[in-house]
């Protein structure tokens, strides 16, 4: 499985791309009003401008209205039909947008969680192409005999590990059905080449031995990737923008590409490291937290403000209201979660992602929410949930 704090940031992340749509999507619906209300220019008759400026200002109201009440404005004999309509379209289109918004949110949220390991597949097939670079090299003539040019002895395409990547069919096959390809990055390539690996002492001295041991070339290649590829610039900056979440990736795609590589000295052989052995508890896992949390907005943000008496709810960073939310739907969904294992997941998102000041909030708003709903008979564990509630 995948490991669920990288879910659970996904998802964390998913959710605030989805507020920051809500409030667009209000703005565009509150647009719509002020272009109603505007004043014809083409028309040749006295318009009543304080009117229009009075319906504008109302339909807005009945919108705002609209959104905090989940329901549609009133047509009362008071509202002008015109009024009422501005806000009912306005409101319409909104949760039209809203429900869209979010059903694309979630496909993002899991086509991103699934495919999360292209950059896996980037990093093995970027050592297969230096090696390609390191061919033509050593082919190469140097017209000028001081530019002490590297040994020809040998080179990365001579490497053992190398040569079973570049012979091994489900890569090659996976990566042309991923579109991933480095025919249009072959000037980035040999850059790295060039610039980084040519003048990289290890490589240097590899070049000047002919022959070379298992171990040696499992070292060479092992170091390219984590000294080379994932530490330097232009490389490292490549992935990074090649994966917008690379911060949160990095780190999996790094340890599924060393495994690959320690797996050509194995008994069996090459093979492809999976990025998951069970998505659909994965996404189910996605799924359940994504959805609860929208069913249940309204739900968490009442305990939220009944716990924070003391405060205004609504000058709670957004980000760490998310959090708490998203903590919230854990402990009532999750019974195999055990609430201290929440608990703490959800203060790392807060410390990590949040102000600096936010891990010791959202600590002592969840400590305390969690023994009210205890208390209260809302916090039902089984299983492994029931480890910490002792």
């Amino acid at each position: 499985m995948l490991s669920r704090r990288l879910l659970r940031i996904k998802v964390m992340q998913a959710h605030y791309a989805l507020l920051q749509a809500e409030v667009a999507n209000q703005q565009i619906a509150l647009d719509g009003i002020n272009e109603t209300f505007q004043p014809d220019l083409n028309s040749m008759l006295p318009q009543n401008l304080q009117q229009l400026e009075g319906y504008r200002r109302l339909a807005a109201v009945l919108f705002e209205e609209g959104l905090q009440g989940k329901d549609q404005p009133t047509n009362d004999d008071q509202t002008p039909h015109k009024v009422w309509k501005a806000a009912k379209d306005a409101l319409v289109f909104y949760r039209n947008r809203l429900a869209k918004d979010q059903q694309q949110t979630l496909q993002m949220l899991i086509d991103e969680a699934r495919t999360m390991d292209d950059s896996y597949y980037r990093l093995l097939t970027l050592l297969i192409e230096l090696a390609h670079v390191a061919r033509v090299d050593r082919d190469r003539v140097y017209a000028d005999p001081d530019a002490k040019p590297i040994s020809k002895e040998s080179g990365l395409d001579r490497n053992s590990v190398i040569q079973a990547l570049e012979q091994h069919t489900p890569l090659s096959t996976e990566a042309i059905r991923r579109g991933i390809s480095w025919a249009d990055e072959l000037p980035l390539v040999r850059k790295i080449y060039n610039d980084i690996l040519k003048n990289d002492e290890l490589y240097r001295t590899y070049c000047e031995n002919h022959a070379h041991t298992a171990e040696e070339d499992q070292q060479l290649v092992q170091h390219i990737l984590r000294k080379v590829l994932l530490k330097q610039d232009p490389a490292k900056n490549y992935l990074e923008e090649a994966d917008l979440n690379w911060a949160e990736n990095s780190e999996i795609i790094r340890s599924m590409a060393i495994k690959t590589l320690k797996s050509i000295q194995g008994m069996e052989g090459l093979k492809l490291t999976e990025l998951t052995d069970d998505w659909e508890e994965d996404k189910i896992f996605i799924e359940t937290l994504y959805k609860k949390e929208l069913e249940s907005d309204s739900e968490y943000e009442q305990l939220l403000a009944d716990q924070l008496k003391n405060w205004d709810v609504e000058r709670v960073a957004q980000l760490d209201k998310i959090i708490l939310k998203l903590a919230l739907c854990e402990l009532l969904n999750f019974p195999n979660i055990p609430v201290k294992v929440t608990i703490n997941e959800y203060i790392e998102l807060a410390k990590t992602y949040s102000t600096p000041k936010s891990g010791k909030f959202v600590n002592g708003i969840l400590d305390s929410l969690s023994e009210k709903l205890k208390a209260e008979g809302k916090l039902r564990k089984s299983g492994r949930g029931l480890l910490d509630n002792k």
